[in-house]
């Protein structure tokens, strides 16, 4: 061996301790008292501002009149989606990094596994529902990414246990499986391409299509200890377990749609393992960690500030509904996201949590304001939510999935997805949903048909599976006291 070649291998050593010690601290902050918690915040915090300030154009110019050393967020201005696309050239901190390269590198989708300029991972939204956005990150983002996953997130690193699980998962590495829905830059899709080199260590990685025809006999052959995928795609698996073969199986990790009660359930005894349901947008994938106790996820706040605000952009307190989100992502210094506008709304918690992590948790996850039908009522255009819908179809047992389509302003169409050899009981169905649309007062404002299908699909563009599909948009002539709702159907994030 020569010696240059013992000098690389010397380094590739002590970088990989190096990485792994910085993993497996980060288990740290689930342990951290309010107060510590909000130091720890507040010091990335002042470094992310400044860093903002000084190297982005944009926020240069936008925060001009905050003073230098403010790190108080509620006098920051916020940054919308279209903002951030208007002015992407200013807004990054690399001067070489442009909307134009970043449009040409993702137009070859060879480009998937590959770094942008050596150094940046690129993504995009699928705009399924406004423009889409073009996402840089640096490794930083990635690395805590999965950090997060190997820690927060891995039902297996609690108690004493976890002073042993790196070197136990060295000599039995985990065993992940990922099943993706679309392929591309898309990043619930792109993210696991990006793997850092010293975790595959620790994994051993399977990386398949959910529509592939094989996926069952992959997945057997595999024997997965951890399986993620969408809710959709994990529910329709939880009907095959008379073909699946999974002793491995620890805990299954959802995310990109919302994972209801009856799929939770449902995956939950099909696979014989905890739920943990992530919440996350492309523009932070390591946003939050499911808890494997309940509903709801654990907020990485070292890391991130999300603010949960009504439309005005006032803080919602713990245990309300708030119309939208802010979210700062601290880690993310080559396209900083300060005050971003999140268009779901969020419940936090106000009680600490049974699983004994101490970082803040989101309790519930209705989904994007954008989820409203705009009806007309005798009184005027009415927002009616996925409530009624929700409350009526989620406890059928015989149902699967559901899924509402407006199709006129005021006709909608109910499609229901039964499970494997049963039969909804539609009068039954319709009787649930007279009940809550009487609620509501629209009952006689909307006509309803309903349709049994053998099975929901996706959607094409976005490769999401959506409950509620309008496609007659936002009425034209809608008062003026509703416009600030629908600035955000028109526009969401």
């Amino acid at each position: 061996m020569s010696s240059s070649a013992s000098a690389k291998k010397k380094v590739s050593f002590l970088s990989f301790i190096k990485h792994s010690c910085w993993t497996y601290l980060q288990y740290a902050a689930t342990q951290m008292s309010p107060d510590r918690l909000h130091q720890v915040q507040q010091k990335r915090l002042r470094q992310f501002l400044k860093t903002a300030r000084a190297s982005s154009p944009y926020y240069r110019e936008k925060f001009r009149h905050i003073d230098a050393d403010c790190v108080d967020l509620s006098k920051y201005p916020v940054t919308t989606k279209a903002e951030m696309m208007a002015h992407f050239d200013q807004v990054v901190t690399d001067p070489a990094v442009t909307h134009a390269t970043v449009e040409e590198f993702i137009a070859d989708t060879g480009n998937v596994n590959q770094t942008f300029q050596g150094k940046y991972t690129v993504s995009h939204t699928s705009g399924s529902q406004g423009q889409p956005t073009l996402i840089v990150q640096n490794q930083l983002v990635l690395n805590l990414l999965f950090a997060f996953q190997m820690t927060r997130g891995n039902i297996s690193y609690r108690g004493a246990r976890r002073f042993l699980q790196p070197i136990l998962n060295l000599w039995n590495p985990t065993r992940l499986a990922v099943l993706i829905s679309q392929q591309g830059f898309f990043p619930s899709a792109w993210i696991w391409q990006h793997l850092p080199e010293y975790m595959h260590r620790y994994m051993r990685f399977l990386f398949l299509p959910a529509n592939d025809p094989d996926l069952i006999a992959k997945l057997n052959a595999f024997s997965p200890a951890v399986l993620t995928a969408t809710p959709t795609t994990l529910d329709l698996l939880s009907l095959k377990t008379d073909q699946l073969n999974l002793p491995r199986m620890k805990q299954a990790v959802t995310w990109s749609e919302t994972l209801t009660l009856k799929a939770r359930s449902r995956i939950s005894a099909a696979f014989q393992a905890p739920v943990m349901d992530n919440y996350a947008c492309g523009e932070c994938m390591f946003m939050t960690n499911g808890c494997p106790t309940g509903t709801g996820a654990h907020v990485n706040a070292d890391w991130i500030i999300l603010e949960v605000v009504d439309e005005q952009n006032r803080p919602v307190p713990p245990g309300q509904l708030g119309h939208k989100v802010l979210m700062t992502n601290l880690a993310n210094t080559v396209q900083p996201f300060i005050r971003y506008e999140i268009g779901d709304r969020l419940v936090m918690a106000t009680e600490p949590c049974g699983c004994g992590n101490k970082l803040p948790r989101i309790e519930t996850i209705i989904g994007r304001a954008a989820d409203f039908f705009w009806v007309k009522s005798t009184s005027g255009y009415r927002p009616l939510t996925a409530y009624p819908f929700q409350h009526a179809f989620d406890y059928l047992r015989e149902v699967r999935e559901w899924q509402a389509e407006q199709v006129e302003r005021n006709h909608i169409i109910i499609r229901l997805e039964p499970i494997p050899g049963a039969t909804p009981d539609l009068p039954l169905a319709r009787t649930r949903l007279d009940e809550r649309l009487t609620i509501t007062g629209l009952l006689h404002d909307i006509q309803i048909t309903f349709e049994v299908v053998p099975q929901l699909t996706t959607d094409a563009h976005s490769a999401k599976f959506r409950r509620m599909i309008s496609r007659v948009g936002v009425p034209a002539d809608l008062e003026p006291s509703l416009q600030n709702i629908a600035a955000d159907l028109e526009h969401p994030q």
